[in-house]
């Protein structure tokens, strides 16, 4: 893969996957306004990069909600 040409998402290829801080990063660049106004305007080759990047990563989604309760 190549490397992105954005800076936000120069960002996130910056990022040590292996790292333990690695989650807090990675929400710490996909909530920025760097990044947000970085997605609209992506150009080339960065929007390929940036699905094979998101794809490659396993995020940890915090829920918010109580437990279902089974019927």
């Amino acid at each position: 893969m190549s490397s992105p040409s954005s800076p936000a998402l120069q960002q996130l290829d910056r990022l040590d996957k292996s790292s333990p801080d690695f989650q807090d990063k990675l929400s710490n660049i996909l909530y920025g306004q760097d990044y947000v106004r970085c997605v609209q305007n992506l150009q080339d080759g960065d929007p390929a990069w940036l699905v094979d990047y998101l794809s490659d990563v396993r995020f940890r989604i915090p829920l918010s909600c109580s437990p279902l309760k089974l019927a």
